[in-house]
């Protein structure tokens, strides 16, 4: 039978509002997940204001965690009453994803933001309040809802108490792109340099992060000390704190590297924003041989690295979709790790309830949460 619940639909402008929506009956390996919280993440503000791969009318939302309530046909992963963390969605079969590379899935576009049904065809039947079809399946889940249809491949299964679980939430895009960015792929020896550019929730996991890697030196560069004093304390231990307010590349540049301890810059600079600016800056702060990581997007954003520079310093640019993370990898190894107090996450969160999605997006926009938790 087809299910009734309440989600977030965005149609275009200001216009975000919970409305009432009906599913179509379960296809394939689809799943229905009874949502305990959903945070928020830039990309779905972007989706909403129609400025993202997939345009309204949709329902938004693409981290979340719940329990499964039923399953299509074809599911094999997941069963009714399973607790699981959603992420991106993949199609688990191609060669990206048989060989443990499933960010950057062959089916990547189709499966997360085109609101189709794996078997093709028509999309998600989601009738709202007036009998006006919007989009679901919103990075393969929708999941700003009270009851998220999803694709099964987008579940990543945990045991855990319900109160763990409203957490965990809030892991399966910024957090695990952030920390992946880290552990992933810059993968930085004992002793070495990190600046990481941005503290939002991607920056910031990309701080706890780095970390666990026992850095000789660790920075992080913004340019809101609005945002900057808003980080809690415990979490900047240990951390140099710029801040580029006014600032050409070339000086935070300098700074940076003055702070490291050769003076001759850093091994690993991560753009967590999405800004040529930002990226520019990264770059000019490398020591030889170093790496500038690119986690922040923009869709008109351009590089304006000078090529010399990346002969003569052996300089790698290095971009990613997800900090290379698989997310029934990734997420298991960060609860782990936050069980043992090594990456408190959870300092990160506000909590809201689920009705009060405009309250927490207000907060966001003046910079007064780094990352809202919105609890059915």
């Amino acid at each position: 039978m087809p299910t009734s619940t309440e989600a977030y639909v965005a149609r275009g402008g200001n216009s975000l509002k919970l409305e009432k929506v009906t599913y179509a009956d379960l296809d394939g390996n689809e799943v229905l997940v009874d949502i305990v919280a959903s945070s928020v993440c830039h990309s779905d503000v972007k989706a909403a204001g129609g400025s993202f791969h997939m345009r309204p009318p949709l329902i938004i939302g693409h981290e979340a965690a719940g329990y499964v309530k039923a399953v299509g046909p074809t599911a094999t992963y997941v069963k009714p009453g399973d607790a699981v963390i959603l992420a991106f969605a993949s199609c688990e079969n191609c060669r990206r994803c048989n060989s443990g590379k499933s960010p950057y899935c062959e089916n990547m576009f189709g499966l997360n933001f085109t609101g189709k049904r794996s078997g093709g065809g028509e999309g998600v039947v989601v009738v709202c309040e007036g009998e006006e079809e919007v989009k679901g399946l919103f990075f393969g889940q929708s999941s700003m809802s009270r009851i998220a249809l999803v694709r099964e491949s987008c579940c990543v299964k945990v045991e855990c108490a319900r109160d763990e679980l409203v957490l965990f939430a809030s892991l399966g895009c910024g957090i695990e792109t952030g920390a992946g960015a880290i552990l992933n792929v810059a993968k930085p020896a004992v002793g070495s340099s990190i600046a990481v550019f941005g503290g939002g929730a991607v920056g910031l996991s990309a701080i706890l992060a780095a970390k666990l890697t026992s850095p000789a030196c660790l920075v992080l560069v913004d340019n809101s000390q609005t945002k900057l004093d808003m980080i809690p304390k415990e979490l900047l231990e240990g951390v140099h704190i710029v801040n580029s307010t006014n600032k050409s590349p070339e000086d935070v540049a300098a700074e940076l590297k003055k702070l490291t301890p050769s003076g001759a810059g850093m091994d690993f600079a991560m753009d967590g924003v999405g800004n040529e600016i930002v990226l520019l800056t990264a770059h000019l702060s490398l020591d030889k041989l170093g790496t500038a990581l690119i986690v922040g997007g923009s869709p008109n954003a351009k590089q304006q690295t000078k090529i010399e520079n990346h002969l003569v310093n052996g300089l790698t640019t290095r971009g990613m979709h997800q900090g290379d993370s698989v997310p029934r990898v990734m997420l298991p190894h960060l609860i782990q790790l936050w069980r043992a107090g090594k990456f408190p996450f959870d300092k990160l969160l506000t909590v809201f309830k689920f009705e009060e999605l405009h309250e927490a997006l207000d907060e966001m926009h003046q910079g007064k949460l780094i990352k809202p938790l919105l609890v059915v």
